[in-house]
């Protein structure tokens, strides 16, 4: 998989430089769906394929369960309070990557490459539940330290420039879907039958129906609304901490700190209130693609999903990309671009 040199991700819109998603167009407003949210607490999710009630006896059991998260040094974990508890969120992210890396992602592909697809339902769904979980836990650690997820110190340089509030900017899973449609659709020299994979993997976005195009640019549409309020309540965060410290800051040292600790509180809270909707916003959106698409489709998509963030911990890639970064500073006369 190809990862770009870089990246700048602007309220708008995700400028991709490279060839990840190829070329990226702007589009113009439609009239849409929006994706809806609720700050209540959410039923428990029933699975995607509803044929299947229990997980086959050669395929992993999901096990779903409360992770207790250790508070991990970070920009304001001096004035956190509150104990550490087990598993600091870095290990509990490795120990989700490689689950994903060496245990679902094969599974899927198995299944993909296979002339039976019995179990690829399955097995999309269970792919998809450990990335819904995933995010799951990223709310129970920023609810334990909302600034090791702001300020992620597990993130390599190759992985930054995509974050937004803590992980995956939203816009990265639309731009995936449609570089999979534009891909399929401007190279088809290829037979299908000559190659070893199932025929219906091979079309599967070879002109794909007017409904799903439909409903990408409504999920895009919402999107194009949605990101920019998160974007602004982070400034009016920030623009308060800073306003609050400036007015405690000729204070005696003793109400300075106070002062300041209960800027950083407020700040802390606020900016936990907006993560865990970019979190929403996040599950909503790879919910929404895997609902508008088939099974192999949808497979196809979480298999794509998977390898880019397996491809982050490529060390020949990160290597590259970090060449590249010198070169461009070198270019911009040491000027650094702030990732």
């Amino acid at each position: 998989m190809a990862i770009p040199c870089f990246c700048s991700i602007g309220e708008d819109k995700l400028t991709v430089f490279g060839s990840v998603f190829g070329s990226i167009r702007k589009r113009g407003n439609l009239n849409c769906g929006l994706l809806k949210f609720e700050r209540k607490k959410q039923p428990p999710r029933k699975p995607l394929s509803h044929h299947r009630e229990s997980p086959p006896p050669s395929s992993p059991a999901v096990v779903t369960t409360t992770i207790n998260f250790q508070t991990m040094p970070g920009p304001f974990s001096f004035l956190c309070r509150k104990k550490p508890t087990s598993l600091p969120f870095k290990d509990y992210y490795e120990n989700w990557f490689n689950t994903l890396k060496n245990t679902l992602l094969p599974l899927l592909h198995q299944s993909l490459s296979s002339p039976s697809p019995s179990l690829l339902p399955f097995r999309r769904d269970l792919l998809l539940q450990h990335f819904l979980f995933y995010y799951d836990s990223l709310d129970q650690a920023a609810a334990v330290d909302v600034s090791q997820i702001l300020f992620p110190s597990w993130r390599n340089s190759l992985e930054t420039p995509f974050l937004f509030l803590g992980d995956l900017h939203p816009y990265l899973f639309t731009n995936l879907l449609r570089s999979f449609i534009d891909a399929a659709n401007n190279n088809k020299t290829q037979n299908p039958e000559s190659l070893d994979k199932p025929y219906q993997v091979l079309t599967a976005w070879i002109n794909p129906p007017e409904k799903l195009i439909l409903r990408i640019e409504q999920i895009e549409c919402g999107l194009r609304l949605m990101v920019p309020p998160l974007i602004s309540r982070v400034r009016k965060v920030q623009a308060a901490f800073i306003r609050k410290v400036a007015e405690k800051w000729d204070s005696n040292e003793g109400f300075k700190k106070k002062g300041i600790r209960e800027a950083v509180k407020a700040e802390m809270e606020e900016m936990l209130d907006v993560l865990m909707g970019a979190n929403r916003l996040r599950r909503s959106v790879i919910i929404e693609i895997v609902n508008a698409t088939n099974v192999y489709q949808g497979a196809l998509f979480l298999e794509g999903l998977a390898q880019f963030l397996v491809g982050f911990k490529d060390t020949a890639l990160v290597g590259e990309f970090r060449r590249c970064k010198m070169m461009m500073m070198d270019i911009n006369g040491g000027t650094h671009w702030g990732f």
